[in-house]
């Protein structure tokens, strides 16, 4: 799907850079582990200069491919790799169904030993659905399903929140900073 014109896999791409040029920078390790139904790229944690460009490559030759993830079998890898108390950032999409049905049951793996953040970039046409009043048969549809797929989200992330993960939703150009605050103060405040 694409949000702002843009793939959303995109958006999600240039947080992880954002994220991964910041903690390098700041002396910390990172890392990257692109799945769906199976590992599609890793990247080991690192904090050389170099990091950057590892990542960058690796996430180069993704395609996203619309099947259901297997959070358990790439959270069982996670922690394989990481012994030590980690900051997780999982991109994904807040759909109800999936994220209920796939990820709610595997993310206490993670949140028992974690940080674990999860992201997800809004679509400011639905927001604005939503907050429109209707004036014919297709803008009122329009309005009550976007409506429902706001309440829909707020669902999604109040079940992730219950769990013990912290949820950045943001607007198209705002999600690489707001999980880089949400990194910046996890750090000061020694969770991580």
């Amino acid at each position: 799907g694409q949000v702002a014109d843009v793939p959303r896999v995109e958006h999600a791409m240039d947080a992880i850079m954002a994220v991964t040029t910041v903690a390098t920078g700041l002396g910390d390790r990172a890392g990257l582990l692109v799945f769906d139904h199976e590992i599609r790229a890793s990247v080991p944690a690192s904090a050389r200069r170099m990091q950057l460009g590892r990542v960058t490559e690796a996430m180069y030759s993704i395609e996203p491919e619309l099947a259901e993830s297997d959070y358990r079998g790439a959270f069982t890898e996670v922690l394989t790799r990481f012994s030590r108390r980690t900051m997780l950032v999982i991109h994904t999409d807040l759909v109800e169904q999936a994220v209920g049905e796939f990820l709610l049951p595997a993310l206490p793996l993670l949140t028992r030993n974690h940080v674990v953040v999860i992201a997800a970039v809004r679509d400011p046409e639905v927001e604005l659905w939503a907050e429109r009043s209707p004036n014919d048969s297709e803008s009122s549809y329009r309005h009550a399903a976007a409506r429902d797929a706001l309440a829909e989200r707020r669902r999604t992330i109040a079940a992730l929140r219950r769990l013990g993960a912290s949820v950045v939703d943001a607007a198209p150009g705002k999600l690489s900073g707001r999980i880089i605050d949400h990194y910046l103060d996890a750090k000061s405040t020694g969770r991580i």
